[in-house]
């Protein structure tokens, strides 16, 4: 699968589609997400790609991918002064996404436990997946990896130490674990973080990642 599809497939697992070429549209509702102005991504091999809400006009969209064409992501202050000149305040988040290697091991010392056991509602991840990855030190979860959301092609993780546990190596064993559950049964595994977390983007290189791709979401600023 290259960078493109990726992109696609995360998009989707996001629930949103597209209408078209370069639009898209919110198909189903997930909890934390909201439907993007403009969806900036460079690729691995630095494709610059570009979607663009419904809800903007089909003359905005024309100017907003003009103006996309013409900058080196990921300066986009050229993007904004296009949307302020339309009177919409916009807010933005930089994301990094990776994939995982073919073969990720798994540790004995990772179990994996059901959202509706009592630790894991007592470590607070019983809000997301089925499954969740694990290590516990006296019967009590003290770090856990779980798919923030899941759908039928890929997932996308969401991990947690206790802060009295950290820099053991217990987030990168977890993580892995749960990387191969969704590769043995035909499934992506992604790991996203946003560009300024630090701590995630050293697990990732932990890890061996592959980036795929940056993304830059432009949204309507809050009132």
């Amino acid at each position: 699968m290259d960078a493109h599809a990726y992109l696609l497939s995360q998009i989707e697992l996001e629930g949103k589609g597209l209408i078209g070429e370069h639009t898209i549209k919110q198909v189903k509702n997930v909890p934390g997400e909201e439907l993007p102005l403009v969806l900036l991504a460079q690729l691995a091999d630095r494709e610059l790609v570009a979607y663009y809400s419904e809800s903007l006009s089909s003359d905005l969209q024309t100017e907003l991918s003009a103006c996309v064409s013409s900058i080196d992501f990921p300066e986009i202050d050229p993007i904004l002064k296009v949307l302020e000149s339309h009177d919409i305040q916009s807010e933005t988040g930089h994301y990094k996404t990776y994939v995982f290697p073919p073969q990720t091991a798994t540790d004995p010392e990772v179990t994996c436990l059901s959202k509706h056991d009592p630790k894991t509602h007592a470590f607070g991840f019983d809000g997301f997946a089925e499954h969740i990855y694990t290590i516990e030190h006296n019967e009590r979860i003290i770090s856990a990896c779980v798919s923030v959301r899941e759908d039928n092609n890929c997932g996308e993780a969401w991990v947690y130490t206790d802060p009295e546990y950290r820099r053991k190596g217990l987030a990168k064993k977890v993580v892995r674990a749960w990387a191969h559950s969704l590769i043995r049964v035909g499934k992506v595994p992604f790991y996203s973080h946003k560009m300024d977390n630090s701590p995630s983007a050293r697990l990732a290189g932990a890890l061996q990642l592959q980036p795929v791709f940056e993304e830059i979401s432009i949204t309507k600023r809050s009132i």
